[in-house]
């Protein structure tokens, strides 16, 4: 077994322990990655090991997916129009300055991502304790963007954007992704300690994502 998978290994089933669930692994050896997310639909906990910087995580996740009538762009509505992360959920993380905040543009072809290099929807990747009113805006009109007006904002949208592999510019359906995450110490004493004062630090941003991404108003 290589070294990637019995680290990602030790990761899997401290997540499984915590959070009292199979989960849904993701991930490759060829992509340095491994991970396993709780597999809700819609607002999930995620975990993982990145190979090439050592580094474990846990995270919340939403994915633009279509889900039960596109949860990330009911959470852009409210989140634009009542914006309550930075004034209200902000101050109930204890240790923000450790939280980064990524919205990103994913790449679709069929079913499988591509890589691009318009990935990183700024100004994120940020720490959450500096992340600001203005840039916070900003990140969710680009990632609104990602979504097709004509439907709503229910939908992909299609734009140019460039292949990281080739450099090509062509036309792709994207969607936006939001992640929170914080760095694990997997390989300490306990790693189901590590994840749980990791949880700790996230759960009112897993509480402010499902609120704002919710179906009912």
């Amino acid at each position: 077994m290589s070294v990637l998978a019995e680290r990602a290994e030790v990761v899997i089933d401290a997540f499984r322990d915590l959070f009292a669930c199979d989960g849904q692994p993701f991930g490759s050896l060829s992509l340095g990655v491994l991970g396993i997310s709780d597999g809700s639909e819609g607002v999930q906990w995620n975990a993982g090991y990145y190979h090439l910087e050592e580094a474990g995580w846990l995270g919340v996740n939403l994915e633009g997916k279509q889900y039960d009538d596109w949860p990330v762009a009911r959470l852009i509505e409210r989140e634009t129009a009542n914006p309550l992360l930075l004034a209200e959920y902000r101050a109930r993380v204890p240790r923000p300055g450790t939280v980064t905040v990524g919205w990103t543009r994913d790449a679709w072809q069929v079913a499988s991502r591509v890589r691009i290099k318009e990935s990183r929807i700024p100004p994120t990747p940020i720490a959450l304790d500096r992340l600001d009113r203005d840039g916070w805006h900003l990140a969710l009109e680009y990632a609104k963007e990602c979504l097709d007006p004509a439907r709503r904002y229910r939908g992909r949208r299609r734009m140019p954007v460039t292949l990281r592999r080739s450099g090509r510019l062509v036309e792709r359906w994207v969607t936006p992704h939001l992640r929170f995450k914080t760095p694990v110490d997997w390989f300490g004493s306990s790693p189901r300690r590590a994840m749980q004062g990791a949880k700790n630090n996230l759960d009112a941003l897993h509480e402010w994502a499902t609120w704002q991404a919710r179906s009912v108003w």
